[in-house]
């Protein structure tokens, strides 16, 4: 996505000469000097797109690191190839540890957007600000930070919470309880203040706060929270499905009135390079300015066979392709090869660096999300059935029956919906999780998994630097 680019330079030079008895004093005639740059909203401002850069996940590892995080665990897809495939296996076997190079970057991201927001908060008491510009910047910094510590806590449970940049550095985690509730303080006093349409696309509005609010409610099992956010959602009437279940990833639909949350991209700047680490060399990309890198994703054989015979959700699946070196036709279904394709290939990428926006929360998710929380509260209803159906109806997909369930019975329906819907899109993970199926599954398949990894470890560079952090057990 070209709208932004999320960055802030600040250059400080500082020159002194041989021969001269006083260091030369450089006149500074720009609007945004380090002395007066959050005096203004033009400064500010910048400072505020940087935190929207980090939150955006603009680097280069921060820009997948959670896709796998939040798929290889759960089992729906394996890599291998390049010296990535380390790292990737240590994700599928469960031997993971706080060493392991995609937790640093999600860990130093989120807090940069948060050590930003917080400089953005701290300068907004000025009086040559208007009162319009300080509520809504101040209604994006409590999104920011909402957003960051429920991406921290769903990845590492409870953490240091930093509200301001001049208190203590080396704070403690905060417990549970108070990580919890900040989180939903963060996000509530967002969605009170921000307008319906964003300034833009990727920033904050009303709707997006709610969305992240009601996933944060769904994975920690707040079932009347997620069923009545879920609900005000629905009735701002301004998200919908698309008609056509793979149009919503084109890059020429993005925006679409289906995406409520997503990571705005561009090839020149905050680039994704998800196609890189899926397709092997040899593939057939359709333009002459994609690269891809040595490294191959994969969908499992029975993951792909799963889906029933009239599902058109498995038009983003790849299963077979002519390898562009022997001109032979590769058949990936038949040996769990197939290729998710959720990114199509960018026209206008740079190498290995893509500008296909990252979709985060799209509106099938919040009816599968008030589907679950009703089930859970009430057991099977019409309602809960016709929420579901919504989103097989767009697939093609048949129709659930309500006599046909349990309560035990749907909520497993409902997984597996939700695996069918969101396949490599980075929610399988937090999905087997709250469903109590991950560990027992990748125990089913063989892997050493236990109980305390349903957290990650706090990165070890992060315990070396600040001896107040404590370690989550088991690690």
């Amino acid at each position: 996505m070209k709208t932004y680019h999320y960055k802030i330079i600040l250059i400080l030079i500082l020159s002194s000469f041989m021969g001269c008895e006083e260091q030369l004093e450089e006149e500074v005639f720009s609007e945004l000097a380090p002395s007066t740059l959050f005096t203004s909203e033009q400064g500010l401002n910048s400072l505020l797109n940087a935190a929207y850069g980090s939150a955006h996940r603009s680097g280069f590892d921060q820009s997948w690191s959670p896709y796998f995080l939040g798929t290889m665990p759960a089992g729906d897809v394996w890599g291998a190839g390049g010296s990535i495939e380390s790292l990737w296996q240590s994700l599928i076997d469960y031997n993971w540890d706080s060493n392991h190079g995609q937790l640093l970057p999600v860990w130093t991201t989120y807090y940069n957007s948060i050590r930003d927001a917080n400089i953005v908060l701290e300068n907004l008491d000025n009086d040559s600000f208007s009162s319009d510009y300080r509520q809504r910047t101040e209604a994006e910094v409590h999104f920011l930070r909402g957003w960051a510590y429920s991406e921290l806590y769903k990845y590492f449970g409870r953490v240091p919470l930093y509200q301001s940049s001049t208190g203590d550095p080396l704070l403690p985690r905060s417990s549970d309880e108070e990580t919890r509730a900040f989180i939903e303080q963060e996000l509530t006093a967002a969605i009170a203040a921000l307008p319906t349409e964003p300034a833009a696309f990727g920033r904050a509005s009303q709707g997006v706060a709610m969305s992240v609010l009601a996933k944060f409610y769904l994975n920690t099992k707040q079932w009347q929270k997620v069923a009545d956010i879920s609900l005000d959602i629905i009735d701002l009437g301004i998200y919908g499905l698309l008609p056509n279940y793979s149009d919503l990833f084109e890059i020429t639909n993005e925006g679409n009135a289906e995406i409520i949350w997503a990571l705005t991209k561009d090839p020149s700047g905050a680039a994704q390079y998800m196609n890189a680490l899926i397709f092997p060399p040899d593939y057939p990309r359709p333009f002459s300015n994609n690269s891809v890198y040595a490294a191959r994703t994969y969908l499992f054989d029975n993951f792909v066979n799963s889906f029933g015979p009239t599902d058109t959700r498995t038009s983003r699946i790849i299963t077979e392709w002519e390898s562009t070196a022997t001109g032979e036709l590769v058949l990936g279904l038949g040996s769990d090869q197939s290729f998710p394709y959720k990114w199509p290939f960018d026209s206008n990428a740079v190498g290995a660096a893509a500008g296909n926006d990252m979709i985060i929360i799209r509106y099938a998710d919040i009816l599968l999300t008030r589907a679950e929380a009703l089930n859970e509260l009430n057991g099977p209803t019409q309602e809960v059935i016709d929420l579901i159906n919504e989103v097989r109806n767009r697939a093609g997909a048949l129709p659930l029956i309500l006599g046909s369930f349990s309560k035990d019975s749907l909520r497993d329906a409902i997984l597996r919906e939700r695996e069918w819907e969101f396949y490599f899109e980075g929610n399988a993970r937090e999905d087997q999780i709250r469903h109590g199926v991950m560990i027992s599954r990748a125990q089913a398949r063989g892997k050493n998994a236990q109980d305390f990894h349903i957290l990650y470890p706090i990165p070890q560079r992060e315990l070396d630097a600040n001896s107040n952090l404590e370690q989550n057990p088991g690690y």
